[in-house]
C-alpha cells in the first residue's frame, strides 16, 4: 500500500493511539473482551504502528520479551483499522514484526494468532505448533515466525562463485 510507514510508537501518545486502536479491534468490534483488552505484558511492549500520511493510524502490534527466558519475543494483539484490513496492512506490520525481532537478537518469536488467521502468517513462513486453544472462547493457534529463513537466503546470494 502506497503511503504506509510502520515505525516503533515512540511517545505516549502513540502507544495510546494504539490502545484505543486495539480496543475498537477487540472489544467494541469483535467482542473478545468485555471492558479492555490490555494485559500485564502492554507496559513492557513496544507497539509497531503502521501510519498513512504520517498521521492517520491504519494497524497497531505489540511484542513483548518473555519474562522467563531468555532470547525468546511475543507478538500479539495485532490490530487493524477495518477500511485496510485488505489492503495489506497486517502483512506489513507481521513483516515488520519479524525484522524488529531479528534487529534484537531474538532467539524465537512466537504469537498464539485467532486461527482465520493462521493461512496469513503461514504464507509469511510461520509455523504452526500444538493443537488449537481458546482465549475468551476464540480459537486460536500458536505459531512461531522462521527469524532465519530470509538471512539464509541472502546469505547465500552473497557466497562467491568458486570453480
Amino acid at each position: 500500500m502506497r503511503n504506509c510507514e510502520i515505525r516503533l510508537a515512540l511517545s505516549a501518545g502513540e502507544i495510546q493511539m494504539a490502545l484505543r486502536l486495539r480496543r475498537e479491534v477487540f472489544v467494541a468490534e469483535q467482542g473478545m473482551f468485555e471492558q479492555s483488552d490490555a494485559d500485564d505484558h502492554d507496559s513492557s511492549s513496544l507497539f509497531l504502528n503502521a501510519w498513512r500520511s504520517g498521521s492517520i493510524l491504519m494497524g497497531t502490534v505489540r511484542c513483548y520479551s518473555d519474562p522467563h527466558e531468555e532470547g525468546i519475543w511475543w507478538g500479539g494483539r495485532l490490530a487493524v483499522v477495518e477500511k485496510y484490513r485488505l489492503r495489506g496492512v497486517g502483512v506489513y506490520l507481521i513483516e515488520a514484526a519479524v525484522e524488529e525481532m531479528k534487529r534484537r537478537g531474538a532467539k524465537r518469536f512466537f504469537a498464539k494468532v485467532q486461527k482465520q488467521n493462521v493461512k496469513l502468517f503461514e504464507k509469511l513462513g510461520w509455523q504452526a505448533s500444538g493443537d488449537a486453544f481458546m482465549i475468551e472462547e476464540h480459537p486460536h493457534q500458536l505459531m512461531e515466525a522462521d527469524l532465519h529463513v530470509h538471512d539464509e537466503q541472502a546469505r547465500k546470494r552473497r557466497l562467491p562463485v568458486r570453480n
